[in-house]
């Protein structure tokens, strides 16, 4: 992370819950994808830093922040090695179920989706591409975890993802606009995204599919 949020605690609060709860959800997706242990933290580290990577590229802040500043990878690598650890202990302890990873994910996203959007505002972005950074920082991780693990991207297949991030953004956006405190900005665009998710994800809501017509042969 980069820019002038990281002066504000309700920023740093946030990148310390999204780098952890990504980086559960990549211990979790490695699990299922039957990794061992050291590609569960390769992808638990990926994965947490892998949303705000693109962003700092994206901006021209290179170095990208965690090179400069290693915090985010001895977190997510701690959270991963806590969960080995567990694993360890209580081998019967399932980390392969859905629900868990959808909760850590959406948590992790809600965060970096409000990051995002606060260091593109501080980058002197148009609000509307502030809000794009916004959601591409949130969705980078996840999109990596899937790729790296054989799975279809949420964002990509119909899931109220991208969609949730976007919405929680330009409500950031819109409060920050309005000249609203930091801390009713950042906690009830938060919410919103992780709302949107939840729901989403309890009621099966999904995005129109492309659909291919089918031809007849005759």
């Amino acid at each position: 992370m980069s820019g002038d949020a990281t002066l504000s605690t309700p920023f740093l609060v946030l990148e310390v819950l999204g780098t952890i709860t990504f980086a559960v959800s990549g211990v979790m997706a490695a699990a299922r994808a039957s990794m061992d242990w050291l590609g569960a933290l390769v992808l638990a580290v990926v994965v947490a830093v892998g949303g705000g990577t693109i962003r700092d590229v994206l901006l021209g802040n290179l170095p990208v922040g965690w090179l400069e500043n290693s915090w985010p990878v001895l977190v997510a690598g701690a959270t991963a090695v806590v969960l080995l650890a567990v694993l360890r202990i209580w081998p019967d302890t399932d980390l392969t179920s859905s629900t868990p990873i959808l909760v850590a994910d959406a948590a992790g996203l809600s965060a970096f989706v409000i990051i995002g959007t606060q260091i593109g505002l501080d980058a002197n972005l148009q609000p509307f591409m502030a809000v794009l950074l916004g959601v591409l920082t949130g969705v980078g991780g996840g999109v990596i975890r899937d790729i790296l693990t054989g799975t279809k991207p949420q964002v990509l297949v119909g899931q109220i993802y991208a969609v949730a991030g976007l919405a929680g953004a330009a409500w950031f956006a819109l409060l920050e606009g309005w000249g609203v405190g930091t801390q009713v900005c950042v906690w009830t665009a938060v919410a919103l995204v992780f709302a949107i998710r939840m729901i989403a994800i309890r009621r099966d809501w999904h995005l129109p599919r492309v659909t291919k017509p089918v031809r007849s042969v005759l």
